[in-house]
């Protein structure tokens, strides 16, 4: 049997199922099928299909943007998606602040808010020390309020530059936008809201592992 002549919907129908049931009866298939591969190469390639598959045929991807709204583009704007995510949250909220201003400090009440009625708020921050709208946050940390910093004294052009939101682990927005007028609204920025359960799970575990890492320190 050659690379050729495999039943590729057989291979894909087999992968589905190790990756449903935690087997790995698709590697016997693929040993055939490539002889010329080390056991460990197979293993990649099995994990690269996998890891693949597991995108949902339900998971959507949209374009964000902020921009002059007399240009009519098609694409939801950056300040309603950031404030529908926000406020439809009812289980946890991650968001990043590179830069945040008193323009954002209604949205930063609603934060404060879904915190203390059990909503689970993880906020990102770069150089906390020099943002005094972080202030009002920070009275609020607690057991449904988490604060983590990122500085790097060794390396003071170093910054936490990432701007995302991702909530109940289902919806990511990853945007150039700060949390500010210009970011919200002035600027030229383009970012997209992924509605994907994969994908929200992903980034918790990056930022879990940035943590445990010690690259952020909990204030």
């Amino acid at each position: 049997m050659s690379g050729r002549d495999i039943d590729r919907q057989m291979l894909l129908d087999l992968l589905k199922s190790d990756l449903d049931n935690g087997t790995r009866n698709s590697d016997a298939m693929l040993e055939k099928a490539f002889p010329e591969l080390s056991a460990e190469q197979i293993g990649e390639v099995r994990e690269m299909v996998a890891s693949a598959m597991q995108t949902e045929d339900s998971d959507k991807v949209s374009l964000v943007i902020t921009a002059p709204t007399e240009l009519s583009i098609k694409a939801r704007s950056t300040r309603s998606v950031v404030r529908s995510m926000i406020n439809s949250a009812e289980r946890n909220i991650l968001i990043t602040g590179y830069s945040l201003s008193s323009y954002f400090a209604d949205m930063t009440d609603t934060i404060i808010e879904k915190s203390q009625r059990g909503v689970l708020v993880k906020f990102f921050v770069n150089n906390i020390e020099k943002q005094s709208e972080f202030d009002k946050i920070i009275k609020y940390k607690g057991k449904y309020m988490e604060i983590y910093d990122y500085t790097q004294p060794e390396d003071t052009m170093s910054a936490f530059h990432a701007k995302v939101i991702s909530v109940d682990q289902k919806k990511t927005l990853i945007t150039s936008a700060n949390l500010s007028y210009h970011g919200q609204q002035g600027n030229i920025e383009i970012g997209t809201l992924i509605d994907s359960k994969h994908v929200a799970k992903q980034m918790e575990d990056v930022f879990t592992k940035l943590v445990f890492g010690k690259v952020f320190r909990e204030i």
